[in-house]
């Protein structure tokens, strides 16, 4: 059972974070840029998005308790995220990639890295959803977070892994190759978003099982 949690916890981390789906973006964001300057950017917004992705890991569920949120409710709102997410990746909506106009190269890199790539690109409202909807399932605190760790460690690692090769990947897959995984990704998050909603509305009673 436990495998199969994790399981389930990892491919919903890698749905979300979408690593696939981030290509295009990146390659368009970091298109000026030589080689080791793009290699920075990836360390640097996989470092922050994992500084981000740490403290919401650690303290989301005070935040919900603080707040008086009880987990059918975020169960809901991050179903719905998660709907709007596969929306977005079935329909092919572009991800942001504003970047400063001012700064020498070294502070355009830095900002790159840190908005839009680690935030909202990889650390974005969809996985932090999953971090709170998983921290706040009522089970074991401290088992769930063991869980959600790793899961989150290897998705990090994947992003590395896909980004290292991005250019590569979209020589192998074309864009075409890419926009057909994402939607295919995007189903199977739109179902995991209703059944997650559906499950909300039986943990707050509303529906009977």
């Amino acid at each position: 059972m436990m495998n199969h949690g994790f399981l389930q916890i990892l491919f919903t981390v890698l749905l979300v974070m979408d690593p696939i789906g981030i290509i295009p973006a990146f390659l368009g964001l970091t298109a000026s840029y030589d080689g080791k300057t793009r290699d920075r950017i990836i360390l640097k917004a996989l470092l922050f998005a994992a500084l981000v992705l740490g403290v919401f890991l650690v303290f989301g569920k005070c935040i919900l308790d603080f707040f008086g949120i009880r987990p059918g409710a975020f169960y809901i709102s991050g179903g719905g995220l998660f709907f709007m997410i596969a929306f977005e990746m079935i329909y092919s909506k572009p991800k942001t990639n504003r970047v400063p106009l001012t700064g020498d190269e070294e502070t355009q890199s830095s900002f790159v890295a840190l908005f839009p790539l680690a935030v909202p690109m990889i650390a974005g409202p969809g996985l932090l959803a999953v971090i709170m909807t998983y921290t706040s399932s009522g089970g074991s605190w401290a088992l769930t977070v063991l869980t959600l760790a790793p899961a989150l460690l290897i998705g990090l690692l994947c992003m590395f892994t896909v980004l290292r090769a991005s250019a590569l990947i979209l020589r192998v897959l074309g864009l075409m190759g890419i926009l057909v995984m994402e939607k295919i990704m995007g189903l199977i998050l739109a179902g995991f978003a209703v059944q997650l909603i559906y499950n909300g509305f039986l943990s707050l009673g509303i529906l009977r099982s």
